[in-house]
């Protein structure tokens, strides 16, 4: 089963990480409006290749967040 882990960085320590199938996380995606989904991709983050091409995103997706008022990164990537 495919998962997608989310992982919260601050000052290169995991502080956080979160691991949810993929099936779940591809229905939620498809709901977002398109502007939605190109917002996110501006932002660095390809969900729609992530999750419908796991071949092409061997690497992980990084951004940078700020989370009350702490600067954060965030890891996102698929393991089969």
């Amino acid at each position: 089963m495919s998962t997608i882990i989310i992982e919260k960085f601050v000052d290169g320590i995991c502080v956080e990480e979160l691991q949810v199938p993929a099936g779940p996380v591809q229905f939620l995606a498809g709901l977002l409006p398109r502007k939605a989904r190109e917002e996110l991709l501006r932002h660095g983050l390809d969900i729609e290749g992530l999750l419908k091409d796991p071949a092409a995103f061997d690497t992980p997706q990084w951004l940078d967040v700020e989370e009350k008022q702490v600067a954060k990164r965030v890891r996102i990537s698929r393991r089969d």
